[in-house]
């Protein structure tokens, strides 16, 4: 009878022991996979994150290029007006020199003409 429960605790023993480590190896095992299964989760919001900020990142270099374009025609827009009005005031002031100078004329020819009258 000593020797069956002597045989008898060490069983209960091992079985313990394997029973204890198994599950603390599946604990663990669970564990990981939470920890795994998080980190997945947390790369696949990264790389959505990154593929969305990708997107915006496009989006606002179009936008940029089209306000670039836009703002390269109105300073296209701005030097042509700029030439057209520059010239516009040399032929104003051309105008009104030769104006001037008709006036000038003019009155020469009335003198002239005042001049001969009275001979």
């Amino acid at each position: 009878m000593k020797t069956r429960n002597i045989v008898f605790s060490i069983l209960t023993l091992v079985f313990t022991l394997v029973a204890s480590q198994t599950f603390a190896q599946s604990t663990e095992t669970r564990q990981e996979k939470k920890l795994e299964r998080q980190k997945a989760k947390e790369d696949k919001n990264r790389l959505d994150d990154a593929v969305d900020l990708r997107k915006d990142t496009n989006a606002d270099a179009r936008v940029a290029k089209a306000n670039a374009k836009e703002a390269k025609r109105i300073k296209k827009d701005a030097d042509r007006a700029a030439r057209q009005s520059k010239r516009a005031a040399k032929m104003e002031a051309k105008a009104q020199k030769n104006r001037s100078d008709a006036d000038k004329q003019a009155r020469k020819a009335a003198k002239a003409t005042e001049k001969s009258n009275n001979n």
